[in-house]
């Protein structure tokens, strides 16, 4: 798991068993042991993903089923907590652009010629 802060939900699914959620997009299945049959809204195949891997969805609803006894991970991405850091990013650029600007002095000039 990256140092990103991700919300990961853990679920323990026996044989047959299914968990249905909302997967947005970036969000991740990681299958800790066991296996389990996976299947995404709008998504035209299926996958089964074995101990130790993890998949990658797509956005919308999700449904994993246990092969097997199974535990898996939902791994969320932190989507809003990288729109807050964007939004961040370009109020502080814009307020460094303003600083910059008031320092600049527009308008006419005038040439004066040196006297002997």
């Amino acid at each position: 798991m990256s140092a990103r802060n991700e919300a990961v939900t853990t679920v323990d699914l026996g044989y047959e068993q299914m968990f249905l959620f909302d997967g947005g997009p970036g969000a991740r299945v990681r299958v800790l042991y066991g296996a389990t049959w996976l299947t995404e809204e709008d998504q035209p195949g299926d996958a089964v993903v074995c101990a130790g891997s993890e998949v990658s969805l797509h956005g919308g609803r999700a449904l994993v089923e246990g092969l097997a006894p199974t535990r898996v991970q939902i791994v969320a991405a932190p989507r809003r907590h990288v729109v807050q850091q964007s939004v961040n990013r370009l109020r502080m650029a814009a307020r460094d652009v303003r600083r910059w600007l008031a320092r600049l002095q527009f308008g006419a000039t005038v040439d004066v010629e040196p006297t002997a």
